[in-house]
């Protein structure tokens, strides 16, 4: 028979009178293994920056792009509270100490931008983003205030170093047709016109590359889609974006002072015809643009009137009226077939039998033909 032999180990456990060692697990205490927290202390000072509602805002690079004169919005972005501030934005001019300054950048080319900021105890951060600001150089029709700003061949149509006393006020980059041909899109106008009553021609009156248009929403602000003369050729028009001033074909054309201007008028006539003069063009060898015609008047004179529409009421003039072909000394015929064919009525000397039927300023001429109100000083 076989004895059942106990390991000693067991019988030492069951015969020693001291307990077991146990590990603590109490709350006091943590697991030998596990980290210590980290010491929270206030975060480093800082400083980075962003614009506001840029035009073309590139994130990868990243870069903000705008035409001269560019105005961009800046807007810091900090870790801590910062209690000064100061931009610099490459261009030469002065830092500028605003928390989110609007700064202008007048001249084409890259830019550096660098924020400083500076917090309590003496805490201060940088931030340089190269080329960050990118100023584009006006193409032909945009708005200018100096040469510079303009591509190259280009310059500023009425600067501020070269004002406009009517045409485009603001400024616009442009060039002359006879030194370079316009771009492809472009055309040329011929605003070579009279001189004014002083003299002096606007810096306006020459042949100008100007953009080429089918309505005002091909034109930047300020400019308007214009049937102009065209260049070289003295009889073609053209459509390009140009200033209100001066006026189109069958607009008034009289100044401040109750003088007619030839210079007022894109044709560069302003004829001696209602009593605020009309902006006209002689026909004689010259074709008139679509929407006109040649006129021959009983005068001998031959000028280009707007035909009457929905869009041109001709009611700007009170001795002006939507006139049919008649003939009398200021009634007309037309030279050609009308261009639009059929029947019409023209921008004309308004018909009279008296002078009650002319305004106040118009008297009643009469001759065989017929009467027709001309202004008081005739």
């Amino acid at each position: 028979m076989r004895r059942r032999v106990l390991l000693p180990v067991l019988v030492f456990a069951s015969c020693s009178g001291s307990p077991s060692p146990v590990v603590d697990a109490g709350p006091d205490s943590a697991p030998p293994d596990t980290p210590r927290p980290a010491d929270t202390g206030p975060l480093p000072l800082t400083v980075d920056f962003t614009v506001k509602d840029c035009p073309q805002l590139d994130p990868t690079v990243p870069s903000c792009s705008g035409t001269a004169p560019f105005t961009v919005q800046f807007v810091p972005i900090t870790t801590t509270t910062v209690s000064q501030y100061r931009w610099r934005f490459g261009d030469g001019t002065p830092d500028d100490p605003s928390a989110a300054p609007s700064h202008t950048f007048g001249t084409p080319g890259p830019f550096d931008v660098t924020l400083w900021g500076f917090g309590s105890a003496g805490a201060q951060a940088s931030k340089t983003r190269a080329g960050y600001i990118i100023v584009l150089a006006d193409g032909i029709g945009t708005p200018c205030q100096a040469d510079q700003q303009c591509a190259p061949n280009l310059h500023c149509l009425c600067s501020a170093a070269n004002p406009c006393t009517t045409g485009p006020l603001g400024g616009m980059c442009t060039s002359q047709c006879q030194k370079s041909d316009c771009p492809v899109g472009d055309v040329c106008a011929n605003l070579a016109t009279t001189a004014t009553n002083s003299g002096h021609a606007e810096p306006w009156q020459s042949q100008l590359c100007l953009p080429g248009c089918k309505s005002d929403a091909d034109c930047t602000a300020g400019l308007h889609c214009r049937t102009l003369p065209g260049w070289p050729s003295s009889a073609s028009w053209v459509s390009g974006c140009f200033a209100d001033v001066p006026a189109d074909l069958g607009e008034p054309c009289l100044d401040a002072n109750g003088i007619r201007r030839n210079d007022l008028c894109v044709t560069g006539l302003c004829a001696d015809l209602g009593a605020l003069g009309l902006c006209s063009r002689d026909c004689t060898s010259t074709l008139c643009p679509v929407g006109s015609d040649c006129a021959v008047f009983g005068d001998g004179r031959e000028l280009c009137l707007v035909r009457c529409s929905s869009s041109f009421t001709c009611d700007k003039d009170p001795l002006l009226a939507c006139v049919a072909p008649g003939s009398s000394l200021l009634g007309f015929q037309l030279a050609t077939p009308p261009s639009l064919g059929g029947e019409g009525q023209y921008c004309a000397p308004k018909p009279c039998t008296g002078n009650t039927d002319c305004d106040p300023a118009g008297l009643c001429r009469k001759d065989s033909g017929g009467g027709h109100c001309v202004a008081r000083s005739q």
